[in-house]
C-alpha cells in the first residue's frame, strides 16, 4: 500500500481518503494551501494508484480500506487525524469511525455519502442493477475488457461527452480530467467494478446518529452524482455537523473550487486539532 505525505511529521495530521479509482487528482491544487500548517497523508487505496493489486479472489470490502486507513495513521506515528473522506471516501471514514473512534479527531465529506454511492446517480438505481453484468462480463473476456478499457478510458472524446454533463467545464481545467481518467485507466476494470459494488451495497446510515465528533460536510450544488438532497440529508443525520454548500460546483468540486475547499478545511482543521 502506498502512503504519500506533505508537511512536518508531528504536525496536526489530515489522512485523504478518496473517491472510487482516484489516488488524489482532485487534491492537487489543495495540497500547497494545507502543508505548511498540516501533516497531510494520502493512502492510495489497494489496486488504486500506486498501490499494487492485492491478491485473488480480490474481497475488497470498505472495512478493508478503514483497516487500512488506521493502519496508514499508526505507520506515520499520529495518534490522530482529520478524515478528508472524497465521494466514497467519506463512506470509508465512516466505516474507520465505526471501527477504530479513537483515533478520529474530526471527519469531513467533499460530496460524500454514507452509503449506496451508486444508486444516487442521476437519481436512479441503473448502476446498481448493471454492476453484476459488468462484473461478470470483466471476468469472462478480461484480456479484451483490459485492452478495450485502457484505450477507451483516456480518450478525449469520452472526456468531452462522458464529464461535460457532470463536471462544471467552466471551472476545471483539462489536465486535471485527463489525470483522472489516466489513473481510472490504470485500474484493473474487474477491480474498478469489484470496488465499485462494494460502494454500491455499503451503508453507514447507523452510525451518522452516533457521531461524536466534529464533523463537516460540503456539496456540490450542482452535482448530478451525489444529488444535493441526499448530502443534505447527512448533514442533519449528524450531531452538530457543519454544512456548506457551493451553489455552481458539480461533484468534482475539489478541483473546480480548490480556494474556497481548502479554505474551509483549513479553518475545520485549525478549530478541531
Amino acid at each position: 500500500m502506498c502512503i504519500q505525505a506533505w508537511g512536518e511529521p508531528g504536525a496536526p495530521t489530515i489522512l485523504i481518503l478518496d473517491g472510487i479509482g482516484c489516488a488524489g487528482w482532485a487534491f492537487r491544487k489543495i495540497l500547497p494551501v494545507l502543508r505548511d500548517d498540516f501533516r497531510i497523508l494520502l493512502m492510495h487505496y489497494r489496486g488504486h494508484g500506486r498501490s499494487p493489486n492485492p491478491p485473488r479472489p480480490w474481497r475488497l470490502g470498505l472495512d478493508v480500506f478503514a483497516d487500512d486507513a488506521e493502519a496508514t495513521l499508526r505507520s506515520e506515528g499520529a495518534d490522530q487525524a482529520v478524515l478528508l473522506g472524497f465521494s466514497m471516501g467519506f463512506q470509508v471514514a465512516l466505516e474507520m469511525y465505526k471501527r477504530h473512534r479513537s483515533r478520529i479527531a474530526g471527519m469531513i465529506s467533499i460530496a460524500g455519502p454514507s452509503g449506496r454511492a451508486v444508486a444516487q446517480f442521476q437519481g436512479t438505481d441503473i448502476i446498481g442493477h448493471a454492476l453484476p453484468f459488468l462484473r461478470a462480463a470483466t471476468r469472462h473476456a478480461s484480456d479484451l475488457t483490459v485492452r478495450v478499457w485502457k484505450a477507451l478510458v483516456p480518450n478525449p472524446t469520452l472526456r468531452r461527452l462522458g464529464m461535460g454533463s457532470q463536471l462544471n467545464l467552466d471551472r476545471i481545467d483539462v489536465e486535471d480530467i485527463d489525470f483522472y481518467l489516466s489513473q481510472i485507466s490504470k485500474m484493473s476494470p474487474e477491480l474498478f467494478l469489484e470496488v465499485l459494488q462494494q460502494a454500491a451495497r455499503h451503508s453507514t446510515e447507523d452510525v451518522m446518529p452516533r457521531v461524536r465528533v466534529p464533523s463537516l460536510i460540503m456539496a456540490g450544488g450542482k452535482d448530478t452524482f451525489i444529488p444535493l438532497s441526499t448530502m443534505r440529508e447527512v448533514a442533519f443525520a449528524i450531531p452538530g455537523a457543519q454544512w456548506v454548500v457551493i451553489p455552481e460546483a458539480s461533484h468534482a468540486l475539489p478541483a473546480e473550487y480548490p480556494e474556497d475547499v481548502a479554505e474551509h478545511i483549513r479553518r475545520f482543521a485549525t478549530d478541531v486539532l
